[in-house]
């Protein structure tokens, strides 16, 4: 186990490691079977970003009558694998749903397998992938899970009231990706990787804009002013978040939406957590 008093300095310079041919063409031989049509390479290796810790990420796609086998994970020449199945016809269902499309469209991907060329015009139709016309379903979406947000901010003020830290910092957790994600959707935010999905949002709404403000302090990278412990701060601050989200999306709010969002929102400033 990692000593954390002891640990090296973080951040320096470093050989940004690459895959050789070889090492691919042993990986899809090790991988393809009868009912494998094709094996794409996608992640920081495919985009030319791998660091030190990268994962290798390697998507098999199976015949659309076979169920894809689970996510399975090992290690080849000292670098983890992670494989996933897949299938065209998941893929191309995927593309017509805003919860969905969001997650994969803007990464690059190398095909390294494509028996049938079914894989090819598949990327290409994630390549040409157009956001406007699910634009209606994502606020529909966005909307609906702002408004199961509502009992997520209510579990926040009970923890914030209970005074158990480790409670609270699991409900403002739940509440702090559930907010980041109803705002990836609603705004279309094709995401390009993990390590850009808080970044790409953030210029969505506005760097300087009062919801990136609580964002950056409820992810833990900006600090708040106050003289209360740092979960607290934190479950504070999402509330604040979940106020400036339905904001921020009250023009696509239905009626009986508004209601409920309304309501917790007053909630929120009534228990005087600042």
């Amino acid at each position: 186990m990692a000593d954390p008093t002891n640990l090296k300095e973080i951040g320096g310079r470093y050989e940004v490691p690459t895959l050789s041919e070889e090492f691919l063409n042993a990986l899809v031989a090790e991988l393809d079977n009868d009912d494998i049509v094709g094996i794409i390479l996608g992640g920081s290796f495919a985009r030319g970003e791998a660091r030190p810790y990268s994962d290798v990420d390697i998507a098999c796609f199976v015949r659309d009558a076979v169920k894809p086998p689970q996510k399975r994970f090992f290690y080849h020449d000292g670098l983890l694998v992670s494989v996933g199945a897949k299938t065209v016809a998941g893929i191309r269902a995927d593309l017509t749903k805003p919860e969905r499309a969001f997650l994969f469209t803007a990464g690059r991907r190398r095909v390294l397998l494509d028996k049938d060329g079914s894989i090819t015009q598949l990327m290409h139709e994630v390549d040409t992938f157009s956001w406007p016309p699910l634009q209606a379903e994502a606020n529909t979406h966005a909307s609906f899970y702002l408004l199961m947000a509502a009992e997520l901010a209510h579990k926040v003020l009970n923890e914030l009231v209970s005074g158990d830290e480790l409670a609270l910092s699991y409900a403002t957790a739940r509440l702090f990706s559930e907010l980041t994600l109803i705002m990836a959707i609603q705004r279309g935010v094709l995401v390009k990787s993990d390590s850009t999905y808080y970044r790409q949002i953030e210029e969505s709404i506005g760097l300087d804009s009062v919801w990136t403000q609580y964002h950056r302090i409820g992810a833990g990278v900006d600090a708040v002013p106050v003289d209360v412990s740092p979960i607290v701060a934190r479950g504070i601050v999402t509330l604040c978040l979940y106020q400036e989200t339905a904001r921020l999306l009250w023009p696509i709010l239905e009626p009986l939406q508004r209601e409920v969002l309304e309501q917790t929102m007053k909630m929120i400033d009534e228990a005087c957590l600042l």
